[in-house]
């Protein structure tokens, strides 16, 4: 199934769930395209994420919005390779970024995604809110409530810009980026980034992982099972990467400085020893010059 959107570049990790919901939803429903209404169901399973806890407030649930979605449109035989947006779809997504932009954010979140959807006359989650007798109007008032009172989506929009990543570096991050959104996972974690880094045979940094005994099989099991110590957010780790970087006269954070930077910190040093790795170890290793010279990979 296609991507519902051609580019997250300013998608918050937790819209980018929901759109991966907001597909499964339609699949699952086997609906011919996918509308505003399937939108509205994959918010909600965003755990963790503003629009869910926005819709949650307003008593709405998952399977409530599943059951009146299966009312509003006809399920297919056979479904295509690809299901095409609705034009409402469409809109309502522009409409999101119009409103994350007016309101001086840098990244598209759920909130964004609701009230580009409360904009619309048109669409099925018109439909569905009148039939769950939530005005888009409520549903708009509590949004902007929670935005005004500073509620957050993790988003490593700026962190990543900030850093100023070498190429590989931000194939790796973007690598880590989504293997948290397939694994369903409310944030971007330094265990991502640690099985993306081993990954990554581009990179030095993934023999010298190897080499020093990295248990992937544990990791990747634990990674899977969503245990909560793998999921300490990658935003600290990236904006003080790029002092690494700095500190190793390069001009570019490299994988290598995204190593060094986890093996540092408290909570990272904790996560490589715990897969059978020696911090101190693979500091003195990625700082060495045949492991770290200063490019930008």
């Amino acid at each position: 199934m296609r991507t519902l959107v051609p580019s997250y570049t300013r998608y918050s990790h937790h819209a980018r769930r929901a759109l991966t919901h907001t597909a499964l939803v339609v699949s699952r429903l086997r609906h011919p395209l996918a509308d505003t209404g399937h939108l509205l169901a994959g918010v909600i399973l965003t755990r963790g994420s503003l629009g869910c806890q926005v819709m949650e407030e307003l008593n709405l649930t998952a399977d409530i919005i599943e059951q009146v979605l299966k009312t509003l449109t006809p399920s297919v035989e056979s479904l295509p390779p690809d299901i095409p947006n609705a034009d409402e779809l469409n809109i309502a997504l522009a409409l999101a970024a119009d409103e994350s932009s007016w309101l001086g954010h840098h990244y598209i979140g759920t909130g964004h995604l609701l009230l580009g959807i409360t904009r619309m006359n048109v669409g099925n989650a018109r439909a569905l809110l009148r039939h769950l007798d939530v005005p888009p109007e409520l549903l708009r008032r509590h949004v902007r409530r929670a935005l005004s009172d500073g509620f957050t989506e993790p988003d490593l929009h700026l962190a990543k810009r900030n850093a100023r990543l070498s190429e590989l570096s931000r194939r790796v991050i973007n690598a880590a980026e989504q293997l948290a959104v397939t694994l369903d996972h409310p944030t971007v974690g330094q265990g991502h980034l640690l099985l993306v880094l081993l990954l990554e045979e581009r990179s030095p940094i993934s023999a010298l992982l190897r080499a020093a005994g990295l248990d992937e099989t544990r990791l990747r099991r634990e990674l899977e099972s969503g245990d909560t110590a793998l999921l300490a957010s990658l935003e600290d780790i990236l904006n003080r990467a790029l002092d690494q970087a700095q500190n190793l006269g390069s001009h570019y954070t490299g994988t290598e400085h995204l190593l060094l930077t986890l093996a540092a910190d408290e909570t990272g040093g904790a996560l490589l020893r715990r897969y059978g790795l020696n911090p101190d170890d693979l500091r003195r290793l990625a700082s060495s010059q045949e492991i770290a010279p200063p490019s930008s990979d």
